[in-house]
């Protein structure tokens, strides 16, 4: 009886243990999983007050060579930005106040959000994630590629005076790169404009226009009107053939099935019978 009463004593024992090796090593992984961030002012003892800005308690600016940065600190959190002169990358981190702890992170190109913005609770776990690039195709690295080969701008030096967007157009409904590059012909008075598909990387629309002239409608609007008159002129009365009208639209898909009829007869075939066999099969 002892020997029994022993033996679930050592088994109680043992798996005590081993659960808490257990806990420990899950503990330890997801410390490690985490890495999580802390805020430390420490950081930047060596960086230089940037006099540019007014400092005060609640906000300052900083400068290390072509580095800038900007800390605020507010109620319950602390917001750093950091970026560069030579560069359009921007990083912006935020930490809660109380224990330093990172709270979210989002990298920017210009004035868009690039990468993977996270949000983290306060012992560094991830709990929202938001892939900023995945709508777009077409990558930004392949179009920072494409205009540096097509055009000799380089978006990625802030000197060269490029500017870039995207979105998802609610209009075009897909996304879309809005490009502004200085014209080689005037660079500073001409601005080059692109339109690109973010998906497939077609150039949708280009144009230049007078850096001073405000009256101009913008680009972006011009290429609407664009669509809407080449859709109103798609859908208007084009001509008349054997006694039935056609709009431009229909005209040339009709053109389209003959020229293909025409061909399939040429080869022997009949591309009409041939659908109409297809449909009763």
């Amino acid at each position: 009886m002892k020997e029994k009463i022993l033996l679930f004593c050592f088994l109680v024992i043992y798996n005590s243990i081993s659960q808490t090796k257990k806990t420990l090593k899950e503990t330890t992984t997801q410390i490690k999983k985490y890495k999580m961030e802390y805020f430390d002012i420490e950081l930047y003892k060596d960086w230089e007050i940037d006099n540019f800005h007014s400092q005060s308690e609640d906000d300052r600016f900083l400068k290390k060579g072509n580095e800038r940065m900007e800390i605020w600190f507010y109620e319950n959190k602390i917001q750093v930005e950091r970026s560069s002169l030579l560069n359009p990358y921007k990083r912006t981190s935020i930490y809660f106040r109380k224990t330093k702890v990172l709270y979210t992170h989002v990298t920017e190109f210009y004035q868009f959000s690039i990468r993977i913005d996270k949000t983290y609770d306060e012992t560094g776990k991830v709990i929202n994630e938001k892939d900023n690039d995945k709508p777009y195709v077409f990558s930004l690295r392949q179009l920072i590629e494409k205009i540096k080969r097509e055009y000799n701008v380089d978006l990625e030096d802030r000197t060269q005076k490029g500017l870039v967007d995207r979105r998802i157009d609610a209009y075009l409904k897909k996304p879309i790169y809005e490009l502004d590059l200085p014209s080689e012909k005037a660079p500073d008075f001409v601005t080059d404009y692109l339109l690109i598909d973010g998906i497939t990387g077609e150039i949708l629309f280009k144009t230049t226009y007078n850096n001073m002239d405000d009256s101009l409608t913008t680009p972006y609007y011009q290429y609407l009107e664009l669509l809407k008159n080449k859709e109103t002129e798609d859908n208007s009365y084009y001509k008349s053939y054997k006694g039935k009208d056609y709009t431009k639209k229909e005209w040339e898909a009709f053109e389209e099935e003959w020229f293909r009829d025409y061909e399939e007869r040429k080869k022997g075939g009949n591309f009409f019978l041939d659908n109409i066999f297809k449909k009763n099969r």
